[in-house]
């Protein structure tokens, strides 16, 4: 056994660029149905109530009515609580959406549907390309004597301009199919499902496979005559592989967490997650998402048309139609479990490093205790400052034979806890740091002895029992 030696060494591993990271197979938990004569027949959109267990929905206009039911989730197959109904007045469901909710108490009812469509006829639906947002306040919906309610509706249209393609004449008319919406900073985002615009020169160049984000301001005093003009935002290319189906990659709901730091957008097949972005940037940051499956070992699609936070760390979920269920999702059971000892893929050390972001602590999931991760394919890096750790007596080992295991790069700050670093590797150290690294109780067994264990050109702090061998 050696003292530990510090040497300082320029030898960096650049991190790339954050990717599209698929995380696996996810099993969503039954959280209740809500019955074959519940009055709930095609659940589309979620808030949670502000005593943070109820839930709030409406119908979508496959079976509609202008009412938001709230309701208490349970648990697998029994039927859910339904705790109130209260009526919209003066409204028509003309294909409500999501519900968005804002930080002040005030649910918004989205009408960005497509059923009121183009090929609509225009004394069903006047005025089809303009849409509504209802705002209605969660303490008057909660008021033990409120059973209906008369909203505050904001006016909407698409834009002509900004887009990535500006050929949009000035008679053309974009023409969205919505289903998701989140209240962020003041605004409504709206996230695409699929569009129609003017085919003949396909007015702001949609690309199938994309979601495509609009911003709405609030603001007071429009009116079918004079509707907010919504702002494009962006769009990121959901089509993860060149055979995937549309209910794969079509988006149908869209949450965003209290602390805004995760964007939760999800398909009849997936859970999207966007994190580490900036402002409304949404699709700026790191992405990860999931496939539902029943099993863990097969893969669905489903009528999920709903989806909303319960608190940072876990989603529900709900499924339309008669008899439509509620589920529950786990978030960091999506980003920051490591479940599995290979090199690469969905629950590795690899994927869970890439997705990981500043104050993420990673964790090992109880199977790998005393287990070794096997690393084949270069080093592991991180994007940003992040935790990796283990409980006292559990240790992990991570092992490469072909690479240093960890490298640290300048203006990154790591601590990893209770590890075992196991190189293999004779001509380089086990682990590189030209960052800020912090160690507790972390042994590295190094197989070289031309180069030391750690090679340290930054800052390095040991506490507890750090050793090399």
């Amino acid at each position: 056994m050696h003292r530990l030696l510090f040497i300082s060494l320029l030898y960096l591993y650049w991190s790339g660029l954050h990717a599209q990271v698929y995380q696996g197979l996810q099993v969503p938990f039954n959280l209740g149905r809500f019955g074959n004569i519940s009055p709930i027949t095609q659940a589309s959109g979620l808030a949670i109530d502000p005593n943070g267990v109820s839930l709030w929905t409406h119908n979508d206009q496959g079976n509609p009515s202008t009412s938001l039911f709230k309701f208490l989730p349970t648990t697998g197959n029994q039927m859910v609580t339904i705790q109130k109904e209260v009526n919209i007045l003066n409204v028509i469901n003309h294909d409500w959406e999501d519900l968005a909710k804002d930080d002040i108490g005030n649910i918004y009812v989205c009408q960005i549907g497509k059923n009121c469509n183009e090929n609509s006829d225009p004394q069903e639906c006047p005025n089809r390309f303009i849409f509504k947002i209802h705002k209605v306040p969660l303490a008057t919906l909660n008021h033990p004597d409120s059973v209906s309610v008369t909203p505050q509706t904001y006016f909407f249209k698409y834009p002509l301009t900004g887009y990535d393609d500006n050929n949009c004449q000035s008679g053309d008319t974009v023409f969205v199919n919505s289903e998701a919406a989140i209240w962020y900073n003041g605004a409504i985002y709206v996230f695409t499902k699929n569009i129609w615009s003017k085919p003949t020169n396909n007015c702001g160049g949609w690309v199938n496979g994309y979601t495509y984000y609009f911003k709405i301001d609030l603001t007071e005093g429009s009116s079918m005559e004079n509707p907010i003009v919504a702002t494009y935002k962006g769009k990121i290319n959901l089509k993860a592989n060149p055979n995937d189906i549309a209910a794969e990659y079509q988006v149908t709901a869209a949450a965003i967490s209290p602390d805004e730091s995760t964007l939760a957008l999800t398909t009849y097949g997936r859970t999207w997650l966007f994190r580490h972005f900036t402002n409304d940037s949404f699709f700026g940051g790191t992405s990860m998402y999931v496939d539902y499956s029943t099993t863990g070992s097969d893969t669905i699609t489903r009528g999920y048309e709903g989806i909303e936070f319960k608190n940072n760390d876990y989603i529900h979920l709900c499924v339309d139609g008669v008899n439509g269920r509620i589920s529950g999702l786990l978030v960091d059971s999506i980003a920051l479990w490591i479940k599995q000892d290979g090199d690469t893929g969905p629950g590795s050390l690899r994927h869970a490093a890439l997705c990981a972001g500043n104050g993420d602590t990673l964790k090992f999931k109880s199977s790998l205790i005393l287990d070794t991760i096997h690393l084949s394919s270069g080093p592991v890096v991180f994007n940003d400052d992040v935790r990796v750790i283990q409980s006292a007596g559990q240790t992990v080992f991570i092992e490469s034979s072909t690479s240093p295991v960890f490298s640290i790069s300048a203006g990154v700050e790591i601590m990893f806890r209770h590890l075992h670093i196991l190189s293999g590797v004779s001509d380089q150290s086990g682990l590189i740091n030209a960052g800020s690294l912090y160690l507790e109780d972390v042994e590295i067994t190094h197989a070289g002895s031309q180069y030391p264990g750690l090679y340290n050109s930054g800052f390095l702090s040991l506490k507890g029992n750090c050793i090399l061998h």
